[in-house]
């Protein structure tokens, strides 16, 4: 610390010391109380100039957080023909903004955002004929007083246009009969075939297998297309003979139904039986245990 205030009396010596004096006493510098000896300072002594070098750095440009093209795109969202009206008196209708618009140019559409049905919530959508009409009712039409309020207009968003939902089309129903006391060596191919011989048009018919071991099961599925087509068919193969056994033919209990892709193919399944086909092969087995102990 005293070597730090020693030097700010120097500079300040050095501030008041004129430069053709050959000496400058100053008594008010002392070692001591009892030392009465000046302080000689030579002339010809400079002090150091103190400066404040400031170095220039080259500031680059903040690079821009979007690019022209994002720029660009950002402008482009905004329509040039759609103007969106703000702070519309509530009452207003449609009609009143189509006449304050068209003083300014064609008028294709106007869009009102309604809280009720007798209220808008003070926003319009006005679709005009060109740019240059949009621009027009833009410049005449921002802040001007309309019925009280004070509209504020400006560039809309382009409307969008939503497209409605893809149409699923409906698939087909077919009618389906239950088809029991099959022969081991029938096959989907020989049901179909022989229920074709009717008046009506299989759609689809299976003959269902087991699994574990692979055998047949004795009874399958004949799909039609209307409901006219399978009743005629329950009438007219009922009981007929099919590959040396008398066919037991009933409505399954899924009786209408939607035809699955692909299920219009004649072929041997071995579904895991759930549900009605499981119910209508039990009813089957019990029915033909039933016949065979009567035989018996």
């Amino acid at each position: 610390m005293n070597g730090i205030a020693m030097a700010l009396q120097l500079l300040r010596l050095a501030c008041l010391t004129s430069p053709h004096s050959q000496s400058t006493s100053f008594p008010s510098l002392r070692n001591n109380a009892h030392n009465s000896q000046s302080i000689n300072i030579n002339p010809s002594f400079r002090f150091p100039r103190l400066s404040l070098t400031t170095s220039k750095q080259a500031l680059n440009p903040i690079p821009s957080l979007a690019s022209d093209s994002q720029q660009q795109t950002a402008v482009e969202e905004f329509s040039r023909t759609r103007l969106l009206a703000q702070n519309v008196p509530w009452t207003s209708t449609p009609e009143d903004i189509r006449s304050l618009f068209e003083k300014h140019g064609r008028v294709l559409e106007v869009e009102l955002s309604m809280y009720k049905k007798d209220r808008n919530r003070g926003l319009a959508f006005v679709e005009m004929g060109s740019p240059e009409e949009a621009l027009a009712a833009l410049n005449n039409l921002e802040a001007y007083e309309f019925e009280g309020r004070v509209m504020k207009v400006n560039y809309a968003r382009p409307k969008k246009i939503r497209t409605p939902p893809p149409v699923k089309s409906k698939l087909p129903v077919t009618f389906n009969l239950f088809v029991a006391n099959l022969s081991y060596e029938a096959r989907s191919k020989d049901l179909r075939e022989f229920f074709n011989s009717g008046a009506g048009k299989v759609v689809s018919a299976e003959v269902v297998f087991n699994e574990n071991p692979r055998k047949p099961s004795g009874y399958g599925f004949v799909s039609f297309k209307s409901k006219k087509e399978a009743e005629a068919a329950l009438i007219e193969f009922q009981g007929k003979e099919f590959m040396g056994r008398p066919i037991r033919v009933d409505r399954s209990r899924r009786f209408a139904q939607q035809l699955v892709v692909g299920s219009g193919k004649s072929e041997d399944t071995s579904p895991e039986l759930s549900g009605s086909a499981e119910s209508e092969a039990s009813s089957a087995a019990l029915s033909m245990n039933g016949e065979a102990d009567k035989t018996d």
